[in-house]
Parts: C-alpha cells; structure tokens; sequence
C-alpha cells in the first residue's frame, strides 16, 4: 500500500491519478507468499476448476500445513486435514487404510468425513469401511461405496452409507440411493466438504422422509426426529452454494423464475426468524420434520410467506403467491431449515448478489461492491446519526447496511436506555437512508438485507437513479430534504427543482459503468450531456451520468464516495468531466483500487473519488488532498478471497487506508472525524 498528501490545484487530478496508475503492481503467480507478524504462509493452489481455486494448501514456517476449501463467496473452511509434500508431490494419509495415497480433492473431503465420523460422532475405527464395494444383484458396482458405517464391528449390516465429492461439485444423490437400495442402509450422506444433505431409507425407494442429520454412535431414529430450535440452527457458510443446489434441483422439475421464487422462500424464513425464533428454545415453523406429512410443512411455509407480506408490506404485492410446486417447496425446506439466516452475516446480500444474472450486470459495467470496499467508503465519509445517506445504485445494499451499522455504534454507544436505543436506531434507519435501483429482484434483495438487521427498508424504491422525472413525490422529498407542494410535483430535472440547502448529506455508490443512456428525456436533465457548443450529444455512459446525478443530489456540504472507472481520471477526452467536478466539489482524496478487487468477475481498472461539494462561500484553488493505492485487495488472481491467520478478516490494506484518512482529515480540521 502506498499513501500521501500532496497540495494541488484541482485541475491536477488528471496528472495524480496517472501516478496513482504508475504505480499499481499486479502479481500474476498462483503461488505466492504472505508475510504475517508471526510468521510466512506459502500458499498453494492444488485444485483449480473453471478458473478458480477451490482448495488450497497452506504451508507454514514451522513445517506443518493444513487444506482448506474455499467456497464462492465467503471465508475459507479449514478441513482439518493435513498433507505430506515430498520433492514437490502431495500425498495424503488415510485414518481407516493406514497408508499414503496420492492427493486428490475427494480424497481430502474423505479424510474430513472420517475424522467427523470418529472424533464427534464417536464410531470406532473398526466400524467403518472406505471403498467398499457394493453388491447389486449378482455382480459388484464398478464403483465402491466411499466410506460406509457398519451396524458394529462385524461389518456385515450398512448402517451409514456416505458419498463425498471434491468443492463444486453436486451431483451424487443418484448414485448415494442406488447404493443405499441392496445394501438397506438406513441412513445416507453426502458432503463436498461444506454442503451436504441427509437421507432417509423408510423402505425401498423411500427416501421422502428429510432429516436434519445422521445419528451418532449408539443414537436411533427416535433420537433425532427432534423439535427444530431456534439454538439449534446454524450460521451459513456458503449460502450461494446452497441456493445453487436449490436452483439446479427447481429447474430439473419446473419452469419458473428460479431467483424470484428462491426469494419468496427466503422472505418466509426470514419472518419465521425475525418472529417466532424470539428465544433459544422457541421452535422454528419453518421445517420439515421427520415424522410430518410434507403437505402440512408446504402449508405452513405459504402462511409465513403470506404474514411475511403483511408486516412487511413494501416488498411484496399483496396478490403475490409462491409458485413453486410441492416438490420444489419441499426441496427448499429441507436444504434452508437448519441454518439462521439472520445470524449469519452478510450471506444473503453476497449470495443473491452472485446468483443474478451476471452477464445483464456485466453488460452494464455493473460489478458488486466486495465488502471490504464498502466497508472503507463508509469509514472515510462517517456518516453520523443526523445524516441522510444516498446510494442511487443501490444492488444488494451494502453502503446503506454498513452506514446503518456504522451509526448503530454510535448510538449503542450513546444511549445507555435499551428502549431509547431501538427507538433512534428505528428513527434513523426509516428516515435518513435512501436506495434506488431499477431491479426489482436486487430492490426486494436489498429490503429483506434491511430486515436482517432490523429496518431502513421503506427508503428503498425500484426506479432508475437517473432519471429524476420518474421519481415519486416521496422519493423526491427525501433527497431534497424537504415536503414538496403539488404544484412542484411538475416533471422537471433534479437542478431545477433544487433550492438552497436542498440535498442528501452523504452519496456512497458504486454504480454502472458501460453503456450508453441515449433516451433523450433523460439526457436532457444533464449538462454532462452536451457538447462544448451546447448541443445535445446522442449518448453518453452511465458512469458519467451517474457522477453528475450523484453530484447534484448532494447538498451544499455534502460528502461523497463513488467507484468510477479509471478512466474518467486520465482519459484526455474526458476532461470537461474533471473540470465539471472541479466547479462543483473540492476533492478530498482519491484511492486507487487494485485490477484484483472485482475479481472473478472483471479486472476493471478503477479508483474511489471522495469530494464535498462546494458552499458558496468556500471555493478554494488549492487545498491538499488525500491520496493512496491499494495494494492488497482480499483477493487473489483467480478472485478467491485472502484471509488472515482467524480465517474471518479479510487480509486487505483498505482499513489501513481508511485510518489514515482519518488522522490525515483531523490534521487538516476538515472537520469530518
């Protein structure tokens, strides 16, 4: 990471942001090296698929490793595997076979399943069985079972039959019942190391009763058909993976919009959640038990899907209805119950985020906002308690989450009276935080994120950020800070209708980039949209648009974060856009982010422009200003997510940067911190 604070004009952003480029540095290697405080990590990539890691080696100064699996999406999981490596060659030993065999990624997801099987589930080494060939009819399958539980120690009755598969892949359910059938095992499992789903043999060919896991040593099947509590569910590690598997298995039994009814079932479980889990031993209706006729689980989950309506009635339509068929619900049930959704982070927004179409949002230069970005943004522009915060693209909301929480600290650290803290975190979260997007899958996304953390939904609206003339008078009256009368209600552009203070008090935004907008009722609301002889141009790029609507919706004083393409920095055609901003804000620092940050999905070259907008009284013609590169992203090449020594904290420099804002901003009494 490099930062400084230089004194310039203004106009000499284009030639501080050609230095910023000058100086990113790209590591292209799959191996590379890490050097922590307390001591060096060799990292390898031994198993890549598509383009992307999916486990990796760590190899530590002290001579020991450990193999993790890294999901799509969220923090790596540590297998508690270790390997050997000799003359460069991997070799992994066996609990059961008591001998090394080549490494492979299924055979590290085995050893995982056997030590689970041993240590907490407490069956006897002597129980259990690897490879065991299976007998269907009078011949052997040409493929052995993976490992499989006896009944004791005589081996001869199946108790468990388990089928494991490397990261990414899930196919397997087929081949684990056709093993299941002449062998009569009860139980069945399967596990690509994260994922993993539990079946049921009630008599040949049943498997339509779900469990929520297989028994331990000695346990039977009365032990775990169990009421499912609230301090029974689990955090979700890799909830994209789970909503792909619910995916796959929808559109294999019905044609339907598989990412709006996956989030009806998700609105359900949410309301399930938020409502009735109010204490550890309250149970959960969202579930499908043991001994309980599907139909009545099905029913149920349409009630939580119509209540969660009802109380939250800007999400939904009244009319609108889960479309799925009883099997697919059934499916949905089973794979979604055992986890808390509430209490698992930022899962929901992150994975919705990855399962929308991601060619419609690559065509629009439209790349999510990796955390660890948003994070910085809203720790640079802090917003506080009596600060309106705007993000005109808002996605999933990430900036409109992080400055909720952001300002939940203060007041958590204010308020010492429990009912006077919910009443401002309430009061804040309904009237300073405003989101706009034009898709109405990401709006109801970024909704249901707001109600996992306990509110600001009502300032969320599905419109187009860029066109003012389409906004609501609600909508209006919250960006410009003030009741609107009918007669200013008239179709008109955001500059026109905008007088003295009028305007947000904080932009965080990472809106899209490519593209032309060329609707000419649109373009007419922007100077940007004109040529120097003041005629109207037939297109022009979002990124642009968005950085003048951004610009104009703040208030004089006003303060804002945008993610803009680097170009818009350097581009010699693009400097009327410089001098527009020049006119309009002071800019207060400008980070440049590494081509790795939006990795898989674009190594896009961008940069974060922080400004405030001018008062009247204050322009100023030179004035420092704050500058730095990001030169650890949290990512690798392949976009697989770096993680520190906790496996939890992105290994990124932006918080690093983020603090150095904040002593550079008190050292200059800009007043911000």
């Amino acid at each position: 990471m490099f930062f400084f604070s230089i004194e310039v004009r203004c106009t000499s952003i284009l030639d501080l942001c050609i230095n910023l480029l000058s100086i990113q540095k790209i590591n292209n290697g799959e191996n590379y090296t890490m050097t922590e405080e307390k001591h060096t990590i060799e990292i390898l990539h031994p198993t890549i698929v598509k383009g992307k890691s999916i486990i990796e080696v760590r190899v530590y100064d002290d001579g020991t490793n450990g193999v993790f699996i890294i999901p799509q999406g969220s923090t790596p999981v540590d297998t508690g595997v270790s390997i050997e490596i000799e003359n460069k060659k991997l070799s992994i030993k066996c609990r059961i076979r008591k001998k090394l065999l080549k490494y492979t990624p299924e055979e590290v997801i085995r050893q995982k399943v056997l030590n689970w099987l041993i240590d907490e589930l407490n069956y006897p080494e002597e129980q259990i069985g690897v490879e065991v060939g299976i007998i269907m009819g009078t011949t052997v399958h040409s493929k052995p079972a993976d490992i499989v539980v006896f009944n004791d120690e005589s081996k001869e009755q199946h108790w468990i039959t388990i089928e494991v598969k490397q990261p990414s892949r899930k196919d397997g359910r087929e081949q684990l019942i056709s093993y299941m059938n002449p062998t009569a095992a009860t139980f069945g499992y399967w596990s690509d190391g994260i994922d993993e789903f539990f079946l049921l043999r009630s008599g040949a060919n049943d498997f339509s009763k779900p469990i929520l896991r297989i028994p331990r040593k000695g346990e039977t099947l009365t032990d775990i058909d169990e009421p499912l509590t609230r301090k029974k569910l689990i955090p979700v590690k890799d909830l994209h993976g789970v909503f792909k598997d619910m995916e796959h298995e929808i559109l294999a039994h019905q044609s339907v919009e598989t990412f709006n009814e996956i989030f009806k079932v998700v609105f359900a479980k949410l309301l399930d959640e938020r409502v009735n889990l109010y204490n550890d031993d309250a149970e959960a209706q969202f579930r499908l038990g043991l001994t309980e006729n599907p139909v009545d689980a099905i029913k149920s989950v349409k009630k939580l899907f119509e209540a969660a309506k009802k109380k939250w009635k800007d999400v939904y339509d009244p009319s609108e209805k889960i479309q799925l068929n009883d099997e697919n619900v059934a499916y949905c049930i089973k794979a979604l119950q055992k986890y808390h959704l509430i209490r698992s982070g930022d899962v929901l927004g992150v994975a919705f985020e990855l399962l929308v179409n991601q060619e419609m949002k690559g065509e629009m230069g439209q790349f999510f906002t990796p955390r660890q970005v948003v994070q910085m943004m809203v720790k640079m522009m802090n917003p506080k308690i009596d600060e309106s915060v705007c993000d005109p693209a808002v996605g999933s909301g990430g900036f409109l989450i992080y400055s909720m929480r952001s300002v939940f600290d203060f007041i958590d650290n204010r308020w010492s009276d429990a009912d006077d803290r919910a009443e401002q975190r309430k009061d804040y979260a309904q009237e300073f935080l405003i989101g706009m997007d034009n898709d109405p899958r990401l709006v109801r996304v970024a909704k249901a994120y707001m109600i996992m953390e306990n509110d600001g939904r009502s300032g969320v609206f599905c419109v187009d950020g860029l066109d003012y003339k389409a906004w609501d008078k609600r909508l209006k009256e919250m960006v410009l800070g003030r009741d609107l009368k009918n007669s200013e209600m008239v179709p008109s552009s955001l500059v026109n209708e905008r007088v003295d203070d009028d305007g947000v008090d904080i932009i965080l935004s990472n809106p899209p980039f490519a593209g032309a907008i060329k609707t000419p009722t649109t373009l007419s609301q922007y100077q940007l949209s004109k040529d120097p002889n003041g005629k109207a141009k037939k297109g022009v790029v979002r990124a642009v648009l968005f950085l003048e609507r951004c610009i104009d919706m703040l208030k004089p004083g006003g303060r804002m974060g945008i993610v803009l393409p680097q170009g818009l920095f350097n581009n010699i055609t693009d400097q009327n856009i410089r001098d527009f901003v020049d006119k309009k804000a002071r800019i207060l620092a400008v980070v440049g982010l590494h081509p790795f940050t939006f990795k898989p999905f674009t190594l896009a070259k961008t940069s974060v422009l922080f400004i405030e907008k001018w008062k009247n009284d204050n322009y100023l013609d030179d004035y420092p200003i704050f500058t730095a590169v990001s030169m650890k992203p949290g990512k690798d090449n392949l976009g697989t997510p770096i993680y520190l020594d906790d496996q939890q904290t992105v290994d990124t420099d932006m918080d690093e940067i983020a603090e150095e804002f904040i002593l550079w901003s008190k050292n200059e009494n800009l007043g911000l911190h």
